[in-house]
């Protein structure tokens, strides 16, 4: 099953989303998926208490409450996919607080010794984003994911920014239809 987690905060006229929905096939090749999409869940920051209750719960073994949904799905997923859109040198915060969620020790990773060893079942993690200016080649919020997904053990990262869509409107559909073509043939040619 390949995890889609979908941070496109202006849905349906979101770039990043015609994007990552475009080269799903490419990506998928078949495989089931399943989307998460933030916008429609019910996500916010890990308050003192849920830290509590969600470190208590790992030294238990339990996984059943609801705090430890989405390091499952995340844990679980033969592969990942991301998208989110390039916002403030980064990505959207909801994205942030959505991988805090799945950043469980005992759960997406945990140590032996003082080494970090990750748990996910994943072997590639895909990001996908959109950018109306352009990154300058830093795209913050995609080599955020990348040590993320390292330290869970997701060691094969392949990352895809269409970039300079709103700096001239004419030419915004071209950069785009081209910028989801090349990804395509990228995609393919893993």
């Amino acid at each position: 099953m390949i995890l889609v987690v979908d941070c496109c905060i202006r849905g349906e006229l979101s770039a990043t989303k015609r994007i990552y929905e475009s080269c799903m096939g490419a990506v998928a090749k078949g495989a089931q998926t399943e989307i998460l999409k933030l916008c429609d869940e019910n996500i916010s920051p890990l308050t003192a208490e849920d830290i509590v209750l969600r470190d208590r719960l790992t030294q238990e073994g339990s996984t059943e409450h609801t705090l430890m949904k989405y390091a499952l799905r995340f844990r679980d997923a033969d592969e990942i996919v991301i998208a989110a859109p390039y916002w403030d040198l980064s990505f959207p915060s909801l994205l942030k607080v959505y991988l805090e969620r799945v950043s469980v020790s005992g759960i997406t990773f945990g140590y032996e010794g003082s080494d970090c060893v990750g748990y996910c079942k994943a072997k590639r993690l895909f990001y996908f984003s959109a950018c109306g200016g352009f990154t300058g080649g830093r795209h913050y919020g995609a080599e955020y994911v990348q040590a993320l997904g390292r330290m869970f053990g997701i060691n094969e990262f392949h990352s895809y920014t269409v970039e300079g869509l709103d700096i001239d409107p004419s030419k915004r559909e071209s950069i785009l239809e081209n910028g989801i073509r090349n990804i395509i043939d990228e995609i393919n040619s893993l």
